[in-house]
């Protein structure tokens, strides 16, 4: 992701009617020591940490990296660490930041709509259980990355879609709070190992690369990643390098080498046999045919 991706949307009365409303959505990298919130957001959105602010919206913020502190009007200051969810409230004073010793990277989404008011009344929700313990996830990541992209196209029916992603990352985070910190070890090692390669497979990355971003030896983790996925760390790879180059062979006129070169590959001749092999079929016969 580029270090700032933020998107405020227009919003109708139809959008509520489908049960949700999307009103912005984005991810951002505060490096140490790096002002917070940084200064490129709608004046709405701007606030003094030490102070804090009042929204008229949910949002639901994942940090992904770093660490920081949260309060509100229902708890006293904790600990945020990577892998946590903050559930904002409309109405409710709140305020956080990152550590200025280790700054974050961050996804947040805001919405609106009787859905999500009514999972508040049930219960399902609530202002002092607002920090939610569900470790890192791909499956999280990729569906704010989702509703980034659609918010970025806004084509017709994005409203609907944003909803969607919103259902899911609160299904997500009603579900896993609290089992990363008891679930299995070897678990939260191949999801953090997951998410390591797929925000950087189109580096020059090998698997040692992703053992060591994990913290493990690399014949362990090679175990645990196939007992885990039932595919090597280099076939994870590889796979998403050939998924993304098959995007660009569709959606673009870059060159064969061009596209090898983006998606991580050595060299041309290297992406076609690896590409022929998985696919059954050349980039270029790939490409004519899509």
């Amino acid at each position: 992701m580029d270090n700032i991706t933020l998107k405020y949307l227009p919003s109708a009365d139809r959008d509520l009617a489908w049960g949700l409303s999307v009103n912005c959505v984005g991810f951002q990298k505060v490096g140490r020591g790096e002002c917070y919130p940084p200064q490129n957001h709608p004046i709405s959105h701007i606030f003094r940490p030490n102070k804090g602010r009042v929204l008229d919206e949910y949002q639901l913020i994942y940090i992904i990296k770093g660490s920081g502190v949260f309060k509100s009007e229902h708890i006293a200051e904790r600990t945020i660490k990577a892998g946590d969810v903050i559930l904002l409230f409309p109405g409710e004073r709140h305020t956080y930041h990152p550590d200025t010793n280790t700054g974050w990277d961050e996804f947040w989404i805001g919405f609106n709509g009787p859905n999500i008011d009514s999972r508040v009344e049930n219960g399902f929700f609530a202002k002092d259980h607002p920090v939610f313990r569900v470790g890192i996830s791909e499956d999280i990541a990729q569906t704010y990355r989702i509703a980034i992209d659609a918010a970025q196209q806004m084509r017709r029916g994005y409203q609907q879609m944003l909803a969607g992603c919103v259902n899911m990352l609160l299904g997500h985070i009603y579900t896993l709070d609290g089992m990363d910190e008891d679930g299995d070890h070897n678990a939260k090692t191949v999801r953090q190992a997951i998410y390591f390669m797929n925000e950087n497979f189109q580096k020059d990355i090998h698997p040692e690369d992703v053992a060591d971003a994990v913290n493990c030896g690399y014949s362990r983790f090679r175990k645990i990643f196939l007992e885990q996925t039932g595919i090597s760390p280099y076939q994870h790879i590889l796979k998403m390098r050939i998924q993304r180059s098959k995007e660009l062979l569709t959606y673009t006129d870059k060159t064969l080498k061009e596209i090898s070169e983006e998606v991580g590959f050595s060299n041309p001749l290297y992406f076609s046999t690896a590409f022929k092999r998985i696919e059954n079929i050349s980039p270029s016969s790939y490409r004519k045919n899509n």
